[in-house]
């Protein structure tokens, strides 16, 4: 399972909590894919992740505020490549 990770290999690539992880998946900012009852994320979604913590620290706000950001600016890019 290259391409998914688990939430506390996510928390170590990220420099974050596993509590985090969860906050931002209940709050809709993540979803997770679920295998035989155990979440993971994606390699995409990890590098998201990783992405709006550094921007959260750079510019000092919330990392729910830069994942949201983050997230935004990847779904501009997934539909304009598309088109």
């Amino acid at each position: 399972m290259a391409d998914y990770f688990n939430f506390q290999q996510v928390a170590q690539k990220c420099g974050i909590a596993k509590s985090t992880i969860a906050q931002l998946q209940s709050k809709g900012l993540l979803e997770p894919t679920i295998k035989k009852g155990m979440a993971f994320l994606s390699s995409q979604q990890v590098y998201r992740l990783r992405i709006a913590v550094q921007r959260a620290k750079k510019e000092r706000t919330e990392l729910q505020e830069a994942l949201a950001r983050v997230e935004a600016h990847w779904l501009a890019q997934t539909i304009a490549l598309n088109r």
